[in-house]
């Protein structure tokens, strides 16, 4: 494994790292990247890609904890010396910093996070270390095998990655459900989103939020169900009394009372302030819409199910793509 530009993603220590892997491996195939993607410690690593290309892609899969942009190495010499490369890009005098080290393999953190240190040092003179306030942070992880040494450049969404338990959310376009279907994709779940169609903005922001989330997660576990035929109420009730699934549901219990009327749908979120769910839904770049008055609209009993999943896609492409 001779040096190479790679891109660093920390797991974030909750669900598998095989599964964070599975899909960082998925989501690069899907967009043509080409390149080697293998663990190393508890972080999973990129090497060949552009770095800052693959952190864009990956920003917000969950299951990262941070993306740092860097190089890989086979020895510990090997990464001291792509440290000082880096260093030397991305450090002028004076500037402050951090290393921040993993081992394994009988490799010390304190040793990896010892020779990054001090080849930076002497790669920029006058850079100096700071535990609190760093212009730069280094991600160094060395499990006697290999490593990678790289500049942190984003904060993942952290999360669980996507395992095996499924989730059913049952979603209007509004800002409850879209959040707590996000969540649900947080939360390791593979999700299915579930619309009783009411109207055609509706359904067009339901879409919306199925290309959003096919863009931040693994889309092989992401699914889209529009009910269609019966009442909202009705719809729902039936989907929720018969699913095998956990079912999620965007309501705020002390507010909206259609709650009882979903025995079976979970509102996992409801404690979150008003303001929580708005600053999630605006970062999620969602315009909601309103549904209070369709809940009792009645439909012609013959419920109807199309269904659309498994890809990436714009909004068009998911309108276009229900059966």
């Amino acid at each position: 494994m001779p040096i190479s530009r790679s891109t660093i993603l920390r797991w974030t220590g909750r669900g598998s790292l095989s599964e964070l892997q599975a899909s960082v491996e998925f989501v690069l195939g899907q967009n043509g990247f080409k390149g080697r993607v293998y663990s190393v410690g508890e972080s999973v690593a990129v090497a060949g890609p552009e770095p800052l290309g693959v952190s864009a892609l990956l920003a917000h899969l969950p299951g990262v904890a941070w993306i740092a942009a860097g190089m890989t190495g086979r020895t510990l010499r090997e990464l001291t010396s792509a440290s000082g490369r880096l260093a030397r890009k991305y450090l002028r005098r004076g500037d402050r910093f951090v290393v921040e080290a993993e081992g394994r393999g009988g490799a010390l953190p304190s040793d990896v996070g010892g020779s990054v240190t001090s080849s930076i040092l002497d790669s920029v003179k006058g850079a100096r270390v700071s535990l609190t306030s760093p212009k730069v942070r280094f991600r160094a992880v060395f499990d006697g095998e290999g490593g990678a040494v790289g500049v942190e450049v984003k904060k993942g969404p952290g999360g669980v990655p996507t395992g095996s338990e499924s989730a059913a959310c049952l979603v209007s376009g509004g800002m409850h459900s879209s959040v707590t279907a996000w969540h649900a994709l947080l939360g390791g779940y593979r999700v299915l989103l579930v619309h009783s169609r009411y109207s055609d903005e509706a359904l067009r922001a339901v879409a919306r939020l199925y290309s959003e989330l096919s863009h931040r997660g693994d889309p092989r576990w992401l699914a889209l169900e529009v009910l269609e035929g019966d009442s909202v109420i009705g719809a729902l009730s039936r989907y929720a009394d018969g699913s095998k699934r956990v079912v999620f549901g965007g309501f705020t219990p002390p507010k909206n009372g259609n709650l009882a009327r979903l025995p079976k749908a979970q509102a996992p979120l409801y404690l979150l302030p008003e303001e929580r769910f708005a600053a999630e839904f605006e970062e999620l770049g969602m315009k909601g819409v309103d549904a209070p008055e369709a809940w009792d609209r009645k439909g012609s009993g013959e419920l109807r199910v199309r269904r659309y999943g498994g890809k990436a896609a714009d909004v068009s492409s998911v309108l276009d793509g229900l059966r």
